[in-house]
């Protein structure tokens, strides 16, 4: 029943059932009172007429043949009719039924004398006494001897052959009626939820289906796997994991648009100050062109070169970054050999290591290096590392380029002895833009970028890069990416 137009039907019928089976109860009930009340009224002069016809008590003695002459003819009025006679505390005196049948001994007479008034409400039911636990109509009337009270005639309308024959009866009908009912209730409880619940239930499964597709396409689970419940619940979980969802994008969106203007902030400082530097030299030469001789002019238009060279590094890692970030690169994913893009990337840096007096020294696997992923980011990714790791290593420092194979995997490790990073820096390396305490001077060619792209790249590829570092004894950064399956 996870359906909650399966549950509206069948809570539907349930109610219709219960209403059925208290309707059939309270026709019953009154369909009784109606039958007591039409016996009492219709026989209700039986014990008058009995008490009218002959003295049945005088001065205490009880008239046995008059009682039962007259119970023999109030039985032809009634065959059900069952005639007792009572004295003046209700206690039986004589009857016209066996002598072995088994009787209540006393009357309560609080109902047959509230019966013997002239206006009582009908029906008044008492006790029966062959079946004490049960109240049935009556009639009664008072016996009296010269005016003196002797006692009553009771008799009671619907006794022990009326009561068989009711129950023989009454089975049938009744298991019948119930049987009827039942189907009735069932038929139009069926007839209800096909046209009402549908009615009510369609517009709601029609959006409970559309949300869950949604749902999936932002999850990225099966549906299967979304709710366990009716509708109702479907759609409280679907709106609770959407608004998830979208808190946890519009906080991205806000820490990105943080990240935003704190980029522009660094950006417009980092290409004001090359600007500067190369509008400085230029306009000095401009000025004083005739008063240097060839080696000051050499010196400043070296110097505005390299400030350009550091322009264009910034303005060419902003825009792979950006587009990093939008998710605009895709990576194309291939087979290659890593040992020998790492040795490639190495001898780029041979000649840059040797004029920092930087002995730069690489140690690959032996083996077969076969791993899947995009080439030129992989590329970009060590060139990145090792270039920072120059920066960062004083003279007469080293640098390890390190691949090792372990667990169907290799692990790349570049390693220097340069300055290090403290662990309250460790966490924010990898942010846009970060510039450590113990950078060097930013007058060099870092943009400060370098990590963040070597992030951006790990991510695309799935990929998780550690750094471990100590101050004034070095850096290592590694990363592990998988074997390729060589066929």
């Amino acid at each position: 029943m996870k359906s909650l137009k399966q549950r509206l039907s069948l809570t539907l019928m349930s109610l219709f059932l219960v209403i059925g089976l208290i309707l059939a109860y309270i026709t019953r009930h009154a369909s009784v009172q109606f039958n007591l009340e039409m016996t009492q009224r219709l026989n209700g002069s039986i014990a008058m007429y009995v008490a009218a016809e002959e003295q049945l008590i005088a001065n205490g003695q009880v008239n046995q043949a008059a009682i039962q002459r007259l119970a023999e003819r109030a039985m032809v009025i009634n065959p059900t009719v069952e005639v007792y006679l009572l004295d003046t505390a209700g206690r039986i005196l004589s009857h016209n039924l066996p002598a072995d049948v088994p009787l209540a001994g006393h009357i309560p007479l609080a109902q047959i004398n509230e019966f013997l008034q002239p206006e009582s409400h009908r029906p008044l039911v008492n006790l029966d006494p062959r079946s004490p636990a049960t109240a049935k109509a009556f009639s009664a009337a008072k016996v009296t001897h010269n005016g003196q009270h002797q006692g009553y005639v009771y008799a009671i309308l619907g006794g022990q052959a009326y009561e068989t024959l009711a129950n023989d009866l009454s089975k049938n009908f009744v298991l019948s009626v119930a049987l009827a009912s039942m189907l009735a209730v069932w038929i139009l409880g069926y007839l209800v939820a096909l046209l009402v619940v549908n009615k009510l239930t369609n517009p709601l499964t029609a959006l409970t289906r559309k949300v869950r597709q949604f749902e999936q396409q932002m999850t990225g689970k099966p549906v299967s796997q979304l709710h366990i419940g009716d509708e109702i619940q479907a759609l409280d979980a679907a709106f609770g994991h959407m608004q998830d969802k979208i808190q946890s994008q519009v906080k991205s969106i806000q820490a990105a648009d943080q990240n935003r203007r704190d980029l522009i902030t660094h950006v417009s400082h980092d290409l004001r100050t090359p600007l500067a530097a190369i509008q400085g030299y230029i306009d000095t030469l401009l000025v004083k062109d005739r008063e240097f001789d060839e080696e000051q002019r050499a010196r400043h238009l070296s110097t505005a070169s390299k400030h350009c060279q550091r322009l264009n590094s910034l303005i060419h890692d902003l825009f792979e970054l950006s587009k990093l970030d939008a998710l605009a690169v895709t990576p194309q994913i291939e087979a290659f050999s890593l040992s020998e893009l790492m040795q490639d990337v190495s001898l780029e840096f041979k000649w840059l290591a040797r004029q920092k007096n930087i002995a730069l020294k690489v140690d690959l696997f032996a083996g077969p290096c076969v791993v899947r992923a995009d080439i030129g980011l992989m590329q970009r990714v060590l060139e990145n590392l090792i270039s920072n790791a120059i920066r960062h290593t004083p003279e007469d420092g080293q640098i390890w380029l390190r691949l090792v194979t372990t667990d169907q995997q290799f692990k790349v490790i570049i390693k220097d002895t340069g300055r290090g990073i403290s662990n309250a820096e460790l966490p924010y390396i990898f942010d846009r833009l970060y510039q450590g305490q113990n950078t060097a001077s930013r007058a060099d060619s870092s943009t400060g970028l370098g990590l963040a792209i070597v992030k951006k790249i790990m991510d695309l590829h799935q990929l998780k890069i550690k750094v471990i570092s100590q101050l004034e004894k070095g850096t290592q950064f590694s990363f592990n990416i998988p074997q390729a399956r060589l066929s």
